[in-house]
């Protein structure tokens, strides 16, 4: 199941300018994910998750790949491209089931009871933490309790 339109996640991964082109089907996404995504994304990514104030854009940055590894490499590895495109995917379904960029923003960077205190964005870094990032996300949208 895929919660968000691949528009809307191609979108937060900078749209056309970033990728190259822009992906109609989830199979290109997951074929351009796997070739590597362009560094171009981690930028976008961070700006869509989290205001331009403060250094949650370098964390949310982090998350997918190190600084070093930014610098030195045009292309993000699949592993990175893979936690690109969920965090991307993430961001995206913040959106969605907030209604504005700026409520999922200051969602997506405050801790939440239900993920250990944790940021969500943060949580979302790894596959099991996205999927509790989903549910709740998912919830909300549906007013659901969570």
């Amino acid at each position: 199941m895929y919660p968000v339109t691949l528009e809307k996640v191609t979108t937060t991964l900078g749209g056309r300018r970033a990728l190259g082109a822009s992906p109609t089907t989830l199979g290109e996404l997951a074929a351009a994910v796997e070739h590597g995504l362009p560094r171009a994304v981690v930028p976008a990514i961070a700006a869509h998750a989290a205001p331009a104030k403060g250094d949650l854009r370098q964390r949310i940055a982090a998350l997918v790949v190190s600084p070093a590894t930014y610098k030195r490499s045009p292309r993000l590895s699949p592993a990175a491209s893979e936690r690109a495109e969920r965090l991307a995917r993430i961001v995206a379904l913040a959106g969605q089931a907030l209604g504005t960029v700026e409520e999922a923003q200051a969602w997506l960077g405050a801790p939440h009871p239900l993920l250990g205190d944790r940021q969500p964005i943060q949580v979302a870094a790894t596959d099991l933490g996205a999927r509790q990032v989903e549910r709740l996300l998912l919830n909300i949208e549906h007013g659901l309790p969570a």
